[in-house]
């Protein structure tokens, strides 16, 4: 087995004794006998089971605070009004239960590996609410898979994992096929970086459909930028530039729709009346453009308060009533499309 993917259920498995007895032989609890927790241990070793060690000391001192970690930090990340949202609905929570929040945030995969070791080792936060890094970031298996209280802030791969997750492929088909009963057939996607999760999950969306309703995928018709208002008005501009046909954009969020709109505007395009335009997330900007932007909305207070209270019942030993939760997306139309 693979040291990143090994679980106390794997541990347990192995040495042939419940998930129960495996975690008590591993904190030293003098209930499991000597030969059991000798084996138990030895299985651990073997299968180089350290990230949960560290998850079981951590376990073992309170130190009554969350920490939301937010990997390998985009420099525009912190002014995108999501993430303010988000930040109240779990503070909301922690609150409450008398918990406080540490923000732990890093330019570079390298700080991250840092600041999540003194997370972990240093003892500084009971558990952890964790945004989706890059799919290419070493780090974030690590802390999900350590056996340390996670809740995870997009889909995981494994259903042992504890996450709150955004409706993000059906978000996109909504808002592609909202594109299409407007009549416009050369839809545009501005995209996000694709190697994130989301970015990927919103494309598949865009994808479906047009497959639905026998439009042909084009990839040239899919430009890549980086969720900035800049990123949005340089793909525009890379798309008039380009000469291509197209009657609609459909932006991955909508500070990209912002831009766009704007770079469209400036040179002569009309919105909707040349091209139809839809964001996504629904930020307090999209409701006072002119014309106001049709989006997708997510409620990120909701999730925020939901990622915290999974956390909080899984501290008290409470059951998960569910394991994964799907927050669900609404189509909010106005006059862009």
């Amino acid at each position: 087995m693979s040291k990143i993917h090994v679980t106390l259920k794997d541990i347990a498995r192995v040495a042939g004794v419940s998930t129960a007895t495996a975690s008590l032989a591993l904190s030293g609890d003098p209930r499991v006998n000597v030969k059991t927790k000798r084996a138990v241990e030895e299985v651990a070793k073997r299968l180089n089971y350290v990230p949960n060690e560290i998850g079981r000391s951590l376990r073992a001192k309170k130190a009554e605070t969350i920490a939301f970690i937010f990997p390998n930090t985009p420099h525009f990340a912190f002014s995108h009004p999501y993430f303010s949202q988000l930040l109240e609905g779990i503070s909301e929570i922690l609150v409450e239960n008398s918990f406080h929040l540490m923000l732990s945030v890093s330019p570079s995969e390298t700080d991250e590996a840092a600041a999540y070791d003194k997370i972990l080792r240093n003892r500084r936060a009971d558990g952890i609410i964790l945004w989706p890094a890059s799919i290419r970031d070493r780090n974030i298996l690590k802390i999900v898979e350590s056996g340390f209280p996670v809740v995870y802030l997009g889909r995981w791969h494994h259903d042992e994992i504890a996450t709150v997750e955004r409706e993000d492929v059906g978000g996109a088909y909504m808002a592609t096929e909202h594109l299409i009963k407007q009549g416009r057939k050369r839809i545009v996607h501005l995209t996000g970086p694709l190697d994130y999760q989301v970015s990927i999950d919103r494309l598949e969306g865009y994808k479906r459909a047009l497959q639905d309703n026998q439009l042909l995928f084009d990839p040239g018709m899919v430009i890549e930028k980086d969720f900035s208002m800049e990123g949005g008005a340089e793909a525009a501009k890379e798309l008039l530039e380009s000469g291509r046909s197209f009657d609609a954009l459909f932006a991955a969020n909508d500070r990209m729709a912002i831009g766009a709109m704007k770079a469209l505007a400036d040179s002569g395009i009309s919105v909707p009346q040349d091209a139809a335009i839809v964001g996504y997330d629904n930020i307090e900007m999209a409701s006072m453009m002119s014309p106001g932007l049709t989006t997708i909305d997510q409620p990120m207070k909701e999730i925020g308060k939901l990622a915290a209270l999974k956390l909080m019942a899984m501290l008290n030993g409470e059951e998960l009533q569910e394991l994964q939760t799907k927050v669900p997306a609404q189509l909010i139309i106005r006059g862009s499309s």
